[in-house]
C-alpha cells in the first residue's frame, strides 16, 4: 500500500502532548485559514491534546473570530513533548514570531507547504506540494482523506485559505482536487455566502486606491507595474494586505504580468503575478521566490534600488516575449 505523504505529519501529532502552529509574517487568507482551521481540527480529534495558535491577523479578516496565544504566558510545562508545526512558511525567515519557533525548548519542528522546497536542516519532519493551491487545501484534503470529524468552524476557516489562494478558484493552480476539498468542507454548512460577501466587500478608500492604480500604471510592452510609494500609503491609509492588492492589475489588455513595488522603510516589496510565464525564477536571482505564477522579491535600501527595479521590469519584459515565442 502506498504510503501517503502526510503520513509522518499525523504520526507526529499523534506522539506529541503540545502543539504549536505558526503562520508567516503579512499574514494571508492560506496562512491563517490553515493554522485555525488544522489547531481546532486536532483539538478536536485529540482532545488530551493542548493545542496554541502563535501569531498575530495584524487586522486583517477580523470578521473571522481567529484566536492567538501569548506566548511569554505560555508555562514551560507546555514545552515538555513539544511539537512546532509552520503553515504555508517557505522559508524559516519569513515566520511570524521567529525568535519564539526557534526557542531549544521545542522536541519537534515540521512544515507543512505548497511552495517550492527548501532545504532547511531546522525541519524534522515536512510535508511540502507545490501541487496544490494553498496550504489550506493540503490540510483539508488530510481531513477528507482520512476522515476526521470537523465542524463548521473548521471547514470556514479552511475555505477562507483555498479561497483566497486560489484567486476565487481563478489561479492556474486550481485543480480537480481543488474543487473535491472545497466541496467536502461545505458539507459542514458554514455560511459561505456571508463569507464571500465579506472577502468581496470593499471600503470607499480601498475603491479610492484602486481607482489611483488604474489611473497611473505603468506599461512596457505586456508588463503593467505600479509604485505604491509612501505617500500613496500614507493618503489611503492602506493595510499590510491592501498594499500587496498586486492583483488589481491582473488581466488588463493584453498584458501577461503585472507587479507592484511597495515602498517599505528598509527598501521595497516587489509583488509579481502572471498569467502564463513563469516569475518565480526571476525572483530568486534577486534573493526571492514564491510560485510559477506568484512571486515576490524584497530589495534592500541602497542607491541602486530604484536601477534594480528597473532591471527586473526589463526581465520580465524578456520572458514574456520568450514565453509568448514558444506558446
Amino acid at each position: 500500500m502506498k504510503r501517503k505523504n502526510y503520513e509522518k505529519i499525523i504520526q507526529n501529532i499523534e506522539n506529541h502532548d503540545n502543539i504549536f502552529i505558526f503562520h508567516h509574517i503579512r499574514p494571508d487568507g492560506d496562512c491563517l485559514g490553515a493554522q485555525q482551521g488544522f489547531g481546532y481540527a486536532i483539538a478536536k480529534r485529540f482532545p488530551k491534546k493542548k493545542v496554541f495558535f502563535i501569531g498575530d491577523n495584524e487586522n486583517i479578516f477580523n470578521f473571522l473570530n481567529f484566536h492567538f496565544d501569548n506566548e511569554n504566558l505560555i508555562q514551560d510545562e507546555f514545552f515538555q513533548n513539544s511539537l512546532a508545526i509552520t503553515v504555508d512558511t517557505a522559508d524559516i525567515k519569513r515566520i511570524k514570531k521567529l525568535d519564539f519557533f526557534l526557542n531549544s525548548n521545542f522536541k519537534t519542528r515540521i512544515k507543512i507547504d505548497h511552495h517550492p522546497d527548501i532545504f532547511e536542516e531546522i525541519y524534522n519532519e515536512k510535508w511540502v506540494d507545490p501541487t496544490f493551491s494553498a496550504a489550506s487545501e493540503m490540510i483539508g484534503y488530510l481531513l477528507m482523506e482520512e476522515n476526521w470529524e470537523i465542524n463548521s468552524e473548521i471547514s470556514k476557516f479552511i475555505y477562507l485559505g483555498i479561497l483566497t489562494d486560489s484567486g476565487r478558484f481563478l489561479f492556474p493552480s486550481t485543480t480537480s482536487r481543488t474543487f473535491q476539498v472545497a466541496a467536502f468542507l461545505m458539507k459542514f454548512n458554514f455560511d459561505f455566502a456571508k463569507l464571500n460577501w465579506f472577502l468581496s466587500n470593499r471600503t470607499e478608500q480601498e475603491v479610492a486606491f484602486y481607482a489611483e492604480v488604474l489611473a497611473n500604471y505603468k506599461k512596457k510592452d505586456k508588463v503593467l507595474w505600479y509604485f505604491v510609494s509612501k505617500e500613496i500609503q500614507n493618503k489611503f491609509k492602506l493595510r499590510n494586505d491592501q498594499l500587496s492588492a498586486v492583483n488589481i492589475l491582473a488581466n488588463i489588455g493584453d498584458a501577461r504580468i503585472w507587479l507592484f513595488l511597495i515602498e517599505m522603510e528598509n527598501g521595497i516589496r516587489v509583488r509579481i503575478r502572471s498569467n502564463g510565464p513563469k516569475v518565480n525564477k526571476i525572483a530568486s536571482e534577486y534573493g526571492g521566490g514564491g510560485h510559477e505564477y506568484a512571486a515576490g522579491i524584497n530589495l534592500e535600501k541602497s542607491e541602486k534600488t530604484k536601477e534594480i527595479s528597473q532591471e527586473i521590469i526589463e526581465k520580465l519584459v524578456i520572458q514574456v516575449k520568450e514565453f509568448e515565442q514558444n506558446e
